[in-house]
C-alpha cells in the first residue's frame, strides 16, 4: 500500500495542475489546418511576396495568407460563385453576390500568372492584398483573421468582430 503523505499529495497536485496547464496552452495555441486548400484544376500561377517593410511581421504575415490568396486566384478563375463565397469570412452576409461581381470582373486576369504583394499589415488580424494580374488590371482584396483562421473579406460585415 503506497503511503500518501502531504508531500506526495502536494507534489501529485503540482504535476496535475502543470499538466492541465501546458493540455489548455498547446489546445489554446493550435492552429488546425485551414477549411480550404487548393484544388487539382484549374491550375495558377501566383506569386505572393511581401511588402518591403522594416517590420518582421510582414513577412509571417504573408507566410499565413499565402495559400488563401492562391485559393483565392484558382477559385475566381474557376468562376464558381459558391465556392469563391466559401473563402469569405462566414460572419459576413452577401458573399456570393460579391463572389459573383469579382468573377465577372476579374476570372479572365485570373488566368495569366497573377502577383500578390501582402502590404504592411496595421493590426495583426487584417491585411490587405494587391494583386497584379499579367492579364491586365489589377485589385486590393482585403483578408481578416478570426479564430486563428485567415478569411477574405467579402460581401457585408465587421471584419473586427468575427
Amino acid at each position: 500500500m503506497v503511503l500518501m503523505t502531504p508531500a506526495r499529495l502536494w507534489t501529485a497536485a503540482a504535476v496535475a495542475v502543470v499538466g492541465a496547464g501546458t493540455a489548455g496552452v498547446l489546445w489554446w495555441t493550435a492552429d488546425g489546418p485551414a477549411p480550404y486548400a487548393l484544388q487539382d484544376t484549374p491550375a495558377v500561377t501566383v506569386e505572393v511576396r511581401a511588402e518591403n517593410s522594416r517590420y518582421p511581421d510582414t513577412q509571417e504575415t504573408t507566410e499565413d495568407v499565402s495559400e488563401l490568396v492562391k485559393v483565392y486566384v484558382q477559385r475566381l478563375l474557376a468562376g464558381d460563385a459558391g465556392e469563391l463565397a466559401g473563402i469569405g469570412a462566414p460572419w459576413f452576409t452577401g458573399r456570393e453576390t460579391q463572389a459573383g461581381e469579382w468573377i465577372r470582373k476579374y476570372q479572365r486576369s485570373a488566368d495569366e500568372p497573377v502577383r500578390a504583394t501582402v502590404r504592411e499589415p496595421v493590426v495583426p488580424y487584417l491585411a490587405q492584398v494587391e494583386l497584379r494580374f499579367d492579364g491586365g488590371g489589377e485589385q486590393v482584396v482585403e483578408l481578416t483573421r478570426g479564430d486563428g483562421t485567415w478569411w477574405v473579406v467579402m460581401g457585408d460585415g465587421d471584419p473586427v468582430k468575427p
